[in-house]
């Protein structure tokens, strides 16, 4: 017995595994990995946030503001804009609340525009001249990220001053033309050529090509969609878009003192919103139900709060005209639930007919591109200039993003799609693919990281902070901006609520947790800590005290 006792390691009596390597038993690894949070895999802009809202705890604003502007150059601007999915899928929300992710980036996006920060200098200066045809979200992202690359850029404009659809068709108490103003300045600035008040037609095309390398169709929707019960009656039934453009350029159209809006989405929202501030009385008609409505939420709940009818759920079936007015004759509906996707078809509710007398009726129901003049120059389908995956259309040289090229018109999505077409032109002009940074070997084809993959121990609950509004009495009256940005203080809490899900903080839980020393510090490692194969037995406490899953385990294959 004396022999057999003098060949077992000390390990047995001290506990410790640096002299018995006990990683050689073991069917499965401690991995440190750095795997992707829920809320960028739900940014349309690809936005790093937890690695922008961390530099924001740590009051690192400009960082914070130079992560942003990676993908964004409008924070600002998205900031007040953003129909706010990567909120919808946050970890926190399955505790005590989505982090505020985009009163945040309005926070951020203020600050630069007041501490008066600029872009960079591109780096390079190429030869290579590319032309970006519209003004609105995508073209500005397009023009940005194209010209931060080094790349010469002409941006055409129909519109005497930059900013589309920002500049023309959000109402002022959303969105500020100062800060629309501010943040297409800063891009203008990097240096891209601005030819403003001149409209591009397909007949244009040949004669650009000439003298470009490459050209970016981005002129927006603007040709509004009809509904055919209403009559052509240009004094009592306007189109949404160019009530809007009317009123943010100073000359609002006429309008009867009752006003009916058509439409369930946040140009609706908008134009009943801007009707009411112009002392008219507005009620909105929309076939969805409240809860599957187009619009956010908070932007149906804005404009029921100050006064607004909103009748969900119904149609007009058809329209009489009695002297100055006009007679809806209405009917609830159900929307079928058999159709195909984008496909609404209303189902009439019996007996549920009613009517309204309306002196204006506003029509918001959707807007076309205008592409009469490119159908012979670029494939067109269902009404949209055809791209492929990559932005190109179907002539050489030319790419298309935004709303003249896909149906889902939201603003951070065309800054998004703009990011990428530019990369996908640069591409096409010989530099090579962007790649995102990934740090980890496999770190892309990690799934995101889920709630429970949240060790909740180490995040004390705090409340969700909304950005305040003015009061409803008080907001109507004037076309003053409704919403204020979060305070300092706010904004510092929202930052701290971050889960920083899969990105590791650099707590040393693993270090601390380990019961056998396999997880040490080591500071060559892009991932901060190294690994120990020879003592790791696989057994998940670095997993489990891990606050943000950025720990996991993986199946030994030896």
């Amino acid at each position: 017995m004396a022999g057999i006792e003098s060949r077992v390691p000390s390990i047995w009596t001290t506990g410790w595994t640096d002299i018995l390597n006990t990683g050689t038993w073991r069917n499965a690894i401690a991995v440190h990995q750095k795997r992707p949070a829920p809320c960028h895999g739900g940014c349309p802009v690809d936005g790093e946030i937890p690695v922008w809202v961390q530099q924001v705890r740590n009051e690192d604003f400009k960082a914070a503001w130079e992560t942003l502007v990676e993908n964004n150059p409008l924070p600002a601007v998205i900031g007040r804009t953003c129909h706010r999915p990567c909120e919808g899928v946050c970890n926190r929300a399955e505790y005590d609340g989505a982090v505020s992710i985009n009163a945040l980036e309005q926070y951020v996006g203020d600050l630069a525009i007041r501490k008066g920060w600029v872009f960079p200098v591109p780096p390079i200066e190429l030869d290579q001249h590319v032309a970006v045809i519209g003004g609105g979200p995508a073209g500005l992202s397009c023009a940005y990220q194209l010209r931060r690359k080094g790349f010469r850029v002409t941006l055409f404009d129909a519109n005497p001053e930059l900013g589309g659809v920002l500049r023309y068709g959000v109402p002022e108490y959303r969105l500020p033309k100062k800060t629309v103003a501010a943040e297409t300045r800063r891009i203008v600035d990097l240096g891209v050529n601005v030819i403003s008040g001149q409209k591009l037609t397909g007949k244009d095309l040949g004669k650009i090509e000439q003298e470009y390398s490459a050209i970016f169709i981005a002129f927006g929707a603007h040709r509004p969609k009809s509904l055919p019960q209403f009559p052509d009656d240009a004094d009592r039934v306007l189109d949404g878009i160019a009530f809007l453009r009317s009123v943010r350029l100073g000359s609002p159209a006429e309008l009867g003192q009752k006003v009916v809006v058509i439409g369930g989405g946040s140009v609706a929202m908008d134009v009943a919103g801007s009707a009411l501030r112009l002392g008219r009385q507005a009620e909105i008609i929309a076939l969805e139900g409240r809860e599957v409505m187009p619009a956010p939420e908070d932007e149906i709940e804005d404009v029921v709060a100050e006064g607004v009818r909103l009748i969900d759920g119904a149609m007009v079936k058809t329209v009489e005209a009695i002297s100055k007015s006009l007679r809806l004759h209405c009917i609830k509906v159900k929307l079928d639930p058999d159709t195909p996707i984008g496909v609404i078809r209303p189902l009439e509710v019996s007996g549920t007919e009613f009517t309204l007398e309306a002196d204006t009726v506003i029509l918001a129901v959707g807007q076309d591109p205008e592409l009469a003049d490119w159908e012979d120059q670029v494939r067109v389908a269902k009404g949209m200039v055809e791209i492929d995956a990559d932005y190109r259309t179907s002539r050489q040289g030319i790419f298309a993003a935004g709303d003249v090229a896909s149906a889902e018109r939201f603003v951070s999505t065309a800054v998004g799609e703009g990011r990428k077409a530019a990369n996908s032109i640069a591409q096409y002009l010989g530099q090579p693919p962007a790649l995102r940074d990934v740090t980890a070997i496999g770190a892309a084809q990690e799934p995101d990281v889920a709630f429970a993959d949240i060790n909740t121990f180490y995040f004390p609950p705090r409340d969700r902070s909304e950005r305040d509004k003015v009061a409803a009495e008080v907001r109507k009256a004037s076309f003053a901006e409704i919403r204020l940005g979060l305070t300092d203080e706010q904004a510092l809490v929202q930052a701290t609520r971050c889960f920083s899900c899969g990105a590791c903080l650099e707590c040393d839980n693993c270090v601390y947790f380990c019961p056998d020393m396999a997880i040490v510090k080591d500071s060559t490692s892009p991932l901060y800590y190294k690994v120990l194969e020879q003592y790791c037995k696989g057994c998940g406490c670095c997993l489990e005290e891990c606050p943000r899953g950025a720990m996991g385990v993986r199946e030994e294959t030896k």
